[in-house]
């Protein structure tokens, strides 16, 4: 695969607060938080961004249900938080798993039934790992702990081509997912930190590196890994974290990074999978 070139991106949003996650909603808009809690909708079309709620945290992993309500990650807050997109009431929907409060939620992805999986990734410190995988009933409350083991700072969540949840691990770099005998290795990610990650319609993924300043794609069935785009000056694209692809075919990659101002746009390697909006 040819990879992009960063003189071919495009600006889906800027004067941001540092966004680190980016998720298309069912309206066909994208989302994205602010470094003190500040939530974006942007329209990609127009250019532009309103700020349609705050909540005094911080913000990382968006996702949203049907009805258009957006599920942030706030360590700021130490919780999952549910905002009303059109009257940007906030809530808490998730705060603590298996009797202990949440650490650094930072990465969210809805399943079919209503229910989230969440990534808390734990102390941001090097060997330490006391990451967990979480799991938010569909009506919100205490989540529940999936026994993984310890996991080294788990990051982007998303539901698999299988429908079995995939993430990456920052810190041992690695895409992994769960089975039914716990979590296994898909793929070692040498020499990147893998932020944030998305599916494809070929069943692979497109991840975000917030360092080296690039973006991956790791193929179905054990190809090799791609480089879609580098950022060898980290002007264009700084600290990308997450990813998400959109348009009337999924066939652009909106990119959030954490070390800018801007919500990027790529044209995607490939479309992107049909996200679950229960």
């Amino acid at each position: 695969m040819t990879g992009l070139r960063v003189t071919e991106l495009a600006t889906a949003a800027a004067d941001l607060d540092h966004p680190e996650g980016v998720a298309l909603g069912p309206d066909r808009m994208l989302y994205a938080g602010g470094e003190a809690g500040q939530v974006y909708r942007i329209d990609p079309r127009a250019g532009s961004a309103e700020q349609i709620a705050d909540t005094s945290g911080s913000a990382l992993g968006i996702c949203l249900d049907a009805g258009g309500s957006v599920y942030l990650c706030d360590p700021g807050n130490a919780a999952l938080m549910r905002i009303d997109a059109d009257s940007g009431a906030v809530e808490r929907w998730c705060e603590a798993a298996a009797g202990r409060p949440l650490m650094m939620p930072n990465s969210a992805a809805f399943d079919t039934d209503g229910s989230i999986w969440m990534t808390d990734s734990g102390t941001e410190a090097l060997g330490v790992r006391d990451g967990r995988l979480l799991r938010v009933p569909a009506g919100g409350g205490d989540a529940e702990l999936i026994e993984t083991g310890p996991l080294d700072f788990p990051n982007g969540i998303c539901l698999g081509a299988d429908r079995r949840v995939h993430w990456v691990e920052s810190f041992t770099p690695c895409l992994r997912r769960l089975d039914e005998r716990g979590p296994e290795l898909v793929r070692e990610l040498p020499g990147v930190v893998p932020d944030g990650i998305a599916l494809d319609s070929e069943g692979g993924f497109v991840v975000a590196c917030y360092y080296p300043f690039r973006l991956l794609r790791v193929p179905p069935a054990g190809g090799d890994i791609e480089l879609v785009l580098d950022d060898e000056t980290g002007i264009h694209i700084p600290m990308p974290t997450n990813v998400a692809f959109f348009g009337d075919d999924l066939g652009q990659l909106a990119i959030a990074c954490l070390g800018g101002h801007e919500i990027k746009v790529a044209v995607a390697p490939v479309t992107g999978a049909a996200l679950v909006y229960p």
